[in-house]
């Protein structure tokens, strides 16, 4: 059963269009009424991760590393909540080119780094990146080199350019700089990763959608 504050989080995520629906909590009624015939995803037996329609999401952006527990739930949380501030209609998720953490949570230090931030990823389950996620995904980056050549091998003749981009080009364009993997590092290497997902999601916000933030507001009064 979801608390009260649980349940307002629930739905500020339905009017920024992503979903996430455990079976069996008396919302799923509800979530059901909205998106349920655009599902397209399980990442876990007990929950499904449901896409709503475009006229809820109006763009939909993918983050894409190696194993979905550090870098991309990272950049999936930023960005999502930027794009919420911003009183946007953004679904953005994340994934990972192997399948190694598939259904689990992000990395304990993504995790407490994010929340320093003001930024819960705790109920985020890592997924693994397919071809067709760009028939579903308007944008899809990758962070670093590795990870967009690892998109490549498993898209084949369904990668496309138009849609993906590595992530720091966005600020630096054509530089391709990796967003480093943390995995094995300390601590601080997340802060700095944060840093950098922070600075470039920034940029997304204001080069893609340019809504003033008054419509927020509108939005939930």
């Amino acid at each position: 059963m979801l608390g009260w504050a649980e349940s307002i989080s629930f739905f500020k995520r339905a009017a920024i269009g992503e979903l996430y629906i455990k079976a069996g909590n008396p919302l799923f009624t509800v979530a059901s009424k909205l998106a349920l015939s655009n599902c397209t995803r399980s990442p876990e037996p007990d929950s499904l991760r449901v896409k709503t329609h475009s006229y809820i999401c109006v763009m939909k952006v993918l983050m894409v590393c190696l194993g979905n527990i550090c870098r991309s739930p990272l950049a999936e949380g930023i960005l999502q909540n930027k794009a919420f501030i911003a009183g946007l209609t953004w679904s953005v998720e994340s994934a990972g080119t192997n399948s190694y953490h598939t259904g689990e949570p992000p990395h304990k230090l993504s995790q407490k780094v994010a929340l320093l931030n003001g930024i819960d990823i705790s109920q985020q389950r890592a997924q693994k990146f397919t071809a067709n996620d760009f028939e579903v995904y308007d944008k899809i980056y990758a962070l670093a080199g590795d990870v967009m050549d690892e998109m490549k091998r498993i898209a084949k003749n369904k990668f496309d350019p138009s849609k993906a981009e590595l992530l720091m080009n966005e600020i630096y364009p054509g530089k391709n700089i990796d967003v480093p993997d943390p995995y094995y590092g300390t601590e601080a290497g997340y802060h700095e990763v944060y840093k950098m997902i922070d600075k470039v999601c920034e940029a997304i916000i204001s080069k893609y959608a340019p809504t003033p933030k008054w419509a927020l507001q509108e939005t939930f009064n």
